[in-house]
């Protein structure tokens, strides 16, 4: 098969920016402001911060006994 010469140009910085603003909107309606802000983070800065929540929800005596099912019945 022969390999077509063809690049996909990158898109101008305006076009990006607005992509980038719509799929945090989109992440902001969808998990709320804070996780909005943290799922932008880099991976290290994310886990930090999810360990921080975990720990502490220990510290206000919440059990993980059970599995998260993520929906709340």
């Amino acid at each position: 098969m022969k390999t077509v010469g063809y690049r996909r140009k990158s898109w101008p910085p305006a076009v990006r920016r607005k992509l980038r603003r719509a799929v945090y909107d989109f992440h902001v309606r969808t998990f709320g402001e804070e996780l909005a802000r943290v799922n932008f983070q880099p991976l290290a800065k994310r886990r930090q911060y999810v360990g921080e929540m975990v720990d502490h929800a220990l510290r206000k005596g919440v059990k993980f006994e059970r599995p998260a099912l993520g929906v709340t019945p």
